[in-house]
């Protein structure tokens, strides 16, 4: 009688014993010893050589599904074929209220706070850096000048983490150059990119990310940043055809962003500026209150997240028309805000209201709804 062997059981002592079983059930083996035979040593051998093709095909099958995958690279490139790129390390954002007193005149009618000023903040007795982003302006309101965003809000960002510098040297034109970012702990959301024609040049061409993109031609300047099977980051550009401008020989690419320590960020209620702002050779005391504590910080996206919002984020295909599409879109840029997202349409309302979404927000524990 033949031993049916079943696929699941891939355990080594499992098979050889199954295997061990079959052959006892023939009559030229029915009284052999095995284990104080050579054949015992046969058998190790054909029992490693079914473990071993059972699971690599196990593996292979599990890791060619985004459900079942269970390597990080494989779940990622699954998902970039969705046309979805997962969360990197997010740094932690505060919202503070910055400005400073000028009472000498004449006095200039505006005042910059240039990007990348520095402010510190002690969560759990360490202390921690935040900087500005971009730079922000400040009117002459007799003596004071209150900073304020493009859209009139005094409230300003200020993001955790260190500042970090890569450069690359692009080389000929038949070389395949692959640009690397190796920190792991890089917030993507945080990268520029400058291209300069040479390595003296003091001119640049800033390139924007590609997800913010409106329109692509041969001529755009756009960037990529995807996600390497090592948890690297991949700087990519256009081909130089079609899909925008990609750097030439000889140039420059200068890459720059913020190392984060993600959610150890969160929690920052108290900051201080590191240093004075300087305005026409005289410094300044910065005075700083805090709108909304830091929050928002955390690691890259899990994958148990990546399975749920790539399959959405490619249904809504980046566009804001049905219900599910701006869930998609919140999920994909805010998630690590949130836990969750319903969203409904205005018809489905009580009462309805026509032309309308409705979005219910999750918020994770230390995320404030203001």
């Amino acid at each position: 009688m033949a031993t049916t062997i079943k696929s699941a059981d891939l355990d080594f002592d499992t098979i050889k014993a199954r295997i061990k079983d079959q052959l006892k059930s023939k009559s030229e083996f029915s009284d052999y010893d095995f284990e104080a035979a050579g054949l015992s040593n046969l058998l190790d051998v054909l029992a490693y050589n079914t473990h071993l093709n059972g699971l690599t095909a196990n593996f292979a099958l599990n890791e060619s599904f985004i459900n079942t995958a269970q390597l990080r690279s494989s779940v990622v490139s699954h998902a970039e074929a969705l046309g979805y790129v997962p969360r990197s390390f997010t740094s932690a954002q505060a919202k503070l209220r910055i400005s400073i007193s000028i009472s000498t005149t004449p006095r200039r009618t505006t005042v910059t706070l240039p990007k990348h000023t520095q402010f510190t903040s002690s969560i759990n007795g360490v202390s921690y850096t935040f900087r500005t982003l971009e730079n922000y302006t400040a009117t002459d309101n007799g003596g004071l000048y209150q900073f304020k965003t493009k859209d009139g809000s005094d409230l300003i960002s200020v993001s955790e983490g260190t500042l970090e510098t890569k450069t690359f040297f692009v080389g000929e034109d038949n070389e395949d150059q692959v640009y690397i970012l190796t920190n792991q702990s890089m917030d993507t959301n945080t990268l520029t990119v400058k291209v300069y024609d040479n390595a003296s040049s003091t001119s640049f061409d800033a390139y924007t990310n590609l997800r913010d993109a409106i329109e692509i031609t041969g001529t755009s300047k756009h960037f990529q940043i995807k996600e390497v099977p090592n948890g690297s980051y991949e700087l990519l550009f256009g081909d130089g055809r079609t899909t925008g401008v990609k750097p030439s020989a000889g140039n420059k690419v200068v890459a720059e962003y913020l190392s984060t320590v993600a959610a150890t960020g969160n929690g920052g209620s108290v900051f201080t500026p590191a240093s004075q702002l300087s305005v026409d050779g005289t410094n300044y005391d910065i005075s700083v209150t805090t709108g909304n504590e830091s929050s928002g910080g955390a690691g890259k996206e899990t994958l148990a997240s990546i399975r749920r919002n790539a399959p959405i984020g490619f249904a809504s295909q980046q566009r804001l028309v049905t219900a599910e599409d701006y869930k998609a879109q919140i999920l994909t840029r805010y998630g690590n805000y949130v836990n969750d997202v319903i969203a409904w349409g205005g018809h489905d309302n009580v009462p309805p209201k026509y032309g309308c979404v409705y979005v219910s927000l999750n918020y994770k524990d230390t995320i404030s709804d203001e």
